[in-house]
């Protein structure tokens, strides 16, 4: 293949991927910002909402209120921590270690106190506690008006079963538009590893490094057959079967990162991709 040839389809096939990125969250956006949430869970009032951008996430735990409260009381940043991919956290130097055992020493958070994202970075403080209901912090600007609002709240299903539900709200005024969806992005990320690590705790699951290790795994293989399609794609006349498995590849990219699937479910889409890729090569 002639190198202009080459060039214009590494052109072309830069920019569909970069169609397909955009369209796709776009289809997805909707739906990981009401996450487990029902309806009545999306309207229902929550301690300091603010009336700005918002989205409500929740998981079912098999666990009553007192058993799930513990773990959320002990939330931060040198505390419990976040409950969420530490090892992505520590790369941006947060320090944050996730607890696997109730700690008594902070199981008594008061209005006020600090809730950090890092050492030496607490720009949000308890706004709200009613014990086995409600626990939520804001950060305020400069004025002390809250900007931002986030907040659990923990509704009984049966006497075994708990909805734990999470809601972040801005202040319509303190960012732009572009800036929420800036924060919504790694956001979901980790708030649904989050509300899942809570699930595993309260439950009495033990959590397993190994599981991480899938996690990323899984991703990357979805990203590595997505390349290879790319390259295949740019050297073979025949490439426009490859183009389908990359932007098949990018799709699965979107729903590994930002909905959380079972990890039963990621491995079946990874094994789709490569039979997708291995079938393309054999029909060349």
């Amino acid at each position: 293949m002639k190198p202009a040839s080459k060039l214009k389809r590494i052109f072309s096939g830069l920019g569909i991927v970069l169609l397909t990125l955009v369209l796709g969250y776009l289809i997805i956006r909707p739906v990981h910002l009401r996450w487990g949430a029902t309806e009545n869970e999306l309207a229902r009032p929550m301690p300091g909402d603010l009336d700005g951008s918002r989205w409500t996430r929740a998981i079912t735990i098999a666990a009553t209120p007192e058993q799930i409260w513990p773990w959320l009381a002990q939330w931060g940043q040198g505390r419990g921590g976040w409950y969420s991919y530490d090892w992505l956290e520590n790369l941006f130097g947060f320090d944050i270690h996730t607890a696997d055992r109730i700690l008594p020493e902070y199981q008594n958070p008061q209005i006020g106190d600090p809730i950090c994202m890092a050492a030496n970075t607490c720009t949000s403080f308890v706004s709200v506690i009613e014990p086995n209901q409600w626990f939520g912090w804001q950060a305020s600007d400069e004025n002390g008006k809250p900007v931002w609002n986030f907040v659990f709240g923990l509704f009984p299903v049966d006497e075994t079963h708990t909805r734990l539900v999470v809601r972040e709200s801005f202040d319509p005024n303190a960012m732009p538009s572009a800036v929420i969806t800036m924060i919504e992005i790694p956001d979901v990320v980790m708030e649904l590893k989050a509300l899942d690590t809570v699930k595993q705790r309260a439950e009495g699951q033990a959590g397993s490094t190994l599981t991480t290790v899938y996690e990323i795994a899984v991703w990357l293989a979805a990203f590595l057959i997505g390349l290879v399609a790319g390259v295949l794609y740019v050297q073979r006349a025949d490439g426009i079967r490859f183009l389908a498995v990359g932007v098949a590849s990018v799709m699965v990219l979107l729903v590994l990162t930002f909905l959380f699937l079972p990890l039963w479910v990621r491995g079946v889409l990874d094994l789709g991709l490569l039979a997708a890729l291995l079938w393309s090569v054999r029909k060349g």
